[in-house]
């Protein structure tokens, strides 16, 4: 198989991003208030690209970044939600993530992201929940909520998700649904069209 770009690092790069990004607002709040309530610091229409190697590659936008610097758990909230797609040479997109609403706790490194949560790779397998979470140090992905993907002409539906940060190995505790997206438009057997794709392999977790 081949490998596919790492969904989620696209949120290792929007740290970075957002330290040198342009935008039409950023706001410093440097008088007494709460920090528990108060972001440090406020940035409206974030819009940035990054390179690597001279080559533009990503391309992040968020409506609203709060940093809470000063609070007792230091932590950043995008809750305008937060996308970011990788493009290729030809400035194309091949991947994305994207939310309605994010949640970064700086200590545990750990993202929690809420939402119509929509995850893509450059294999064109979507992955689409309401919740998702983020564990950097340990390059996981993970959901309890329910889980709908579509990968290679099927939908697979179920809870209790886990996967790698590439989206190429998955589990599902409970798998619920495995069928394809539409029949009546899969290549017929003997057609001489592109066979049918062999049954996706899901995992299940040891309960």
């Amino acid at each position: 198989m081949r490998p596919t770009p790492h969904i989620a690092c696209v949120f290792v790069i929007l740290l970075a991003a957002f330290t040198g990004c342009k935008d039409d607002s950023t706001a410093v709040v440097s008088h007494a208030t709460n920090p528990e309530v108060v972001p440090t610091m406020t940035s409206t229409d974030v819009e940035t690209v990054i390179s690597e190697d001279g080559q533009t590659r990503y391309h992040i936008t968020a409506k609203e970044w709060n940093m809470f610097e000063e609070s007792k758990r230091p932590h950043w909230t995008f809750p305008k939600g937060v996308t970011c797609e990788e493009l290729d040479g030809n400035f194309k997109m091949v991947s994305s993530i994207k939310c309605d609403s994010a949640y970064f706790d700086k200590e545990e490194a750990l993202w929690t992201l809420v939402g119509n949560v929509r995850m893509t790779n450059v294999k064109g397998d979507i992955v689409l929940t309401d919740k998702l979470l983020w564990n950097q140090r340990a390059h996981k992905l993970y959901s309890d909520a329910f889980i709908h993907i579509e990968k290679q002409g099927r939908i697979i539906e179920g809870y209790g998700y886990e996967s790698n940060e590439s989206l190429t190995t998955y589990q599902l505790r409970q798998v619920e649904a495995i069928f394809p997206i539409d029949e009546s438009r899969m290549p017929h057997p003997g057609s001489g069209n592109t066979p049918r794709p062999r049954p996706d392999r899901v995992v299940p977790s040891p309960r």
